[in-house]
């Protein structure tokens, strides 16, 4: 069974919870409603459900299952159980399935497609790796984990953060106008030197050992900003820096944006 709502608005009293959603859910999908509390995610069922008793839910053979925050209440390790669960469980009965989380990590495990939602509008709809890879927004960026920002300048493709030139060929028409560039903690290059200006000079502020990678904050000499990049603990041991030392980084790949763009209304899951 399919789903399809089409430019829905709610309002409670001056605050305005939807701002014309409208959304299009093939039968058999497994859809996840990701947004920050406020977001407008659960207004559909008001907020009165916290949690759906999957078993109950279950017995029933229903055609549609909607779980509203399904595993908020588990700890960590139980958590993670049952995602995979609820994922070979919509494999094998092929529910037309919606959860709605503010889990992020929840959401991109558990679901064929993920909609991203801000301030009572659809942010972004896509894959797992779509949303997170390839995030169409800062408000994405942000909200999908860690991320790197390099404030700069935007001259006909190119992104200039102190001595570093970074390409924005979708930038192409821009004439120094303010840009930022994003970019993931393990998208980040560091190295001992960085030979004709290819990266920025940064001080090692502090090092964690955090299972198989090493996380380093480091402090940008020439932007007075702060940076942190994920590593192996393989490339760790070859860098061999300490606190407190001289590094440079740059990023493998980044996304520029100079504005952020008007998210859409009507959007195909």
């Amino acid at each position: 069974m399919s789903i399809e709502v089409r430019d829905v608005v709610k309002r409670f009293g001056s605050f305005t919870a939807l701002r014309g959603v409208s959304l299009a859910i093939p039968s058999g999908a497994l859809v996840a409603l990701l947004g920050p509390s406020g977001s407008g995610k659960t207004t559909l069922s008001g907020g009165q459900r916290q949690r759906v008793a999957l078993a109950r839910a279950l017995a029933i053979e229903p055609r549609v299952l909607l779980l509203d925050e399904p595993l908020g209440a588990l700890d960590a390790k139980v958590r993670q159980e049952l995602r995979r669960w609820l994922r070979r469980l919509h494999d094998e009965l092929e529910i037309t399935t919606v959860v709605v989380t503010h889990d992020q990590e929840e959401a991109l495990e558990v679901a064929d497609r993920v909609v991203v939602m801000n301030e009572g509008r659809v942010e972004q709809v896509g894959t797992p790796e779509e949303v997170y890879d390839r995030p169409v927004s800062p408000f994405v960026y942000h909200f999908l984990g860690s991320v790197n920002l390099f404030h700069g300048r935007l001259d006909r493709g190119v992104l200039r953060v102190g001595p570093l030139e970074l390409a924005a060929p979708e930038h192409a028409d821009a004439q120094d106008a303010p840009g930022t560039g994003y970019a993931r903690p393990h998208d980040l290059v560091v190295e001992r030197q960085a030979p004709g200006g290819t990266g920025l000079p940064a001080i090692v502020r502090n090092i964690h050992v955090v299972g198989p990678s090493v996380r380093l904050e480091l402090w940008c000499r020439d932007t007075g900003e702060p940076v942190e990049a994920e590593l192996s603990k393989d490339s760790f041991r070859e860098l061999a820096i300490r606190e407190g030392e001289l590094v440079f980084v740059r990023p493998r790949s980044l996304r520029v944006f100079r504005e952020a763009a008007p998210p859409s209304q009507a959007v195909t899951v």
